[in-house]
């Protein structure tokens, strides 16, 4: 079977690839339905990495938030039109997961193993019509799920991902650092886990104020320092992240811990005097196991969870060809609202 799809081959030009599936034992066809852009994804497509990455990189098919329908497996596992989730990880079949310390870590998972294969990073991703992908790499959702909405499990599974390695307490203050969708959707698995405090840092007054049923600062806010904060998310990524971090260095109890999730290009700074002055725990966290989207789904059937994330659509655009595939990817690199525009795939 051909499926057709879009792959980046130099910075803001896509070209049409018509490639064979090749579709094993183990394996199932899927039928991408809706699909939604990262920040990744964006430096890809702008060229906002170094020359020599972006030449290894080149051609790829991007997009690693994605949900479809099943055509037909071999795996047994499916029925045909049972809608899914795909986990972007890609364990190649000659790796040994039962032998590997680090596949075989609960608090890691096969994300971080060193023979991982990412969609849209160092493996094609889901931009195309029909994908054969890993059985043990799809999550089922039912029909209460709608695709525009399920299409956030990626980032719901991060979020859950970056929760749990903490082993939070109930009397821990949780801060988090970013007025983002990333900083937004833990702030949301966060209200449907953590029974205590929960404050959020940003820099935009309108972003902040979506923020429901939490408190909030403007960074830099000195009332921040009286919060008593023992547990500190950096949601922000990029160069901006340095100073985040700085800030929650500085304002975070002794004994704290600290979770990163935002990816920056560049080396930022961290003061690591203070670290060992506070006695602070560093986590790093940018990816999720099967396990998390397993989570993920179920978040996706409460009510409340859905109203927190029915408010990052900000449109659906029908992609019928490479020219509102374009027209997306340029209205996403622009955008500074709290949100995604979702793709509906149609070609």
């Amino acid at each position: 079977m051909l499926s057709k799809g879009f792959k980046v081959v130099q910075p803001r030009r896509f070209e049409v690839y018509i490639e064979d599936l090749d579709f094993n034992e183990g394996r199932t066809l899927v039928k991408i339905d809706t699909a939604a852009i990262c920040k990744a994804d964006l430096r890809y497509y702008i060229g906002k990495r170094d020359a020599r990455v972006l030449g290894l990189k080149y051609p790829m098919n991007l997009i690693h938030e994605a949900v479809g329908t099943v055509v037909k497996d071999k795996s047994g596992r499916f029925s045909v039109g049972d809608r899914v989730v795909l986990v972007p990880n890609y364990i190649p079949d000659t790796h040994n997961s039962s032998e590997c310390k680090v596949c075989q870590n609960s608090y890691l998972g096969e994300n971080y193993c060193p023979s991982a294969l990412f969609a849209s990073s160092n493996f094609n991703g889901f931009s195309r019509d029909y994908i054969v992908w890993p059985a043990k790499n799809l999550v089922k959702f039912d029909n209460s799920i709608s695709f525009n909405h399920a299409v956030f499990a990626e980032l719901t599974s991060v979020a859950n991902a970056a929760y749990r390695r903490i082993d939070s307490r109930e009397d821990d203050v949780i801060a988090v650092w970013g007025d983002g969708i990333l900083g937004y959707i833990l702030v949301a698995v966060l209200k449907q886990f953590h029974n205590g405090d929960i404050i959020v840092i940003g820099h935009n007054e309108e972003k902040l104020s979506k923020f429901e049923g939490v408190r909030t600062f403007l960074s830099d806010d000195p009332r921040i320092r009286d919060c008593s904060i023992t547990v500190g998310f950096e949601c922000i990524g990029g160069a901006p992240s340095e100073k985040g971090i700085e800030e929650i260095i500085n304002v975070i109890q002794p004994g704290g811990r600290i979770v990163l999730t935002g990816v920056a290009e560049d080396y930022v700074k961290i003061d690591t005097r203070r670290v060992l002055e506070k006695g602070l725990s560093l986590y790093g966290i940018t990816r999720s196991s099967v396990k998390d989207f397993e989570v993920a789904v179920q978040l996706l059937k409460k009510a409340d969870f859905i109203s927190d994330i029915s408010k990052l659509v900000l449109e659906v655009d029908i992609i019928k060809n490479i020219i509102d595939y374009y027209e997306t990817f340029e209205k996403e690199s622009t955008n500074r609202k709290l949100g995604k525009f979702v793709m509906k795939f149609q070609f």
